[in-house]
């Protein structure tokens, strides 16, 4: 890990709104993720609290983002193939740090750790953030 993990647990703020139910639901709901990872990086990862870790983002990834995709789908979203394929490829990373601690790698806590923060800043504050504004012009044109 190149920096040192700050203890505190991410709060909800109001730059993190994106101002739309479902998309602000999935973002609060990471955010609980990550915390819960924080806390495993900073005590030291057992077994039990990373596979709750790895059950919690699988479900993240059933519920939360699949019922994304179908939405944009039904809403014609001009990036949607794009934003598939970054969530595949969230899948497979998370399928590969899983399979990182069921190796021993010691270093794959903390790289998922970083992992989990890039994606919240990368993908839910930037592209579900252009999703939205892509529904709300949408929603104007109706």
């Amino acid at each position: 890990m190149t920096k040192k993990t700050d203890l505190q647990p991410y709060t909800w703020k109001k730059k993190y709104e994106l101002n739309h139910e479902l998309f602000d639901n999935q973002a609060r709901k990471f955010l609980e993720i990550i915390n819960i990872m924080k806390e495993l990086v900073a005590r030291g990862v057992d077994s039990t609290g990373i596979s709750e870790v790895f059950f919690q983002l699988t479900h993240y990834f059933e519920r939360y983002m699949i019922q994304e995709e179908i939405y944009l789908k039904e809403l014609a979203y001009d990036r949607l193939e794009r934003h598939y394929k970054a969530h595949r490829e969230f899948m497979d990373k998370i399928i590969a740090f899983r399979e990182g601690f069921e190796r021993g790698d010691k270093d794959f806590s903390a790289d998922m750790y970083e992992y989990l923060e890039k994606w919240f800043d990368d993908h839910i504050m930037v592209d579900d953030r252009r999703a939205v504004n892509f529904i709300r012009e949408k929603s104007k044109k109706s």
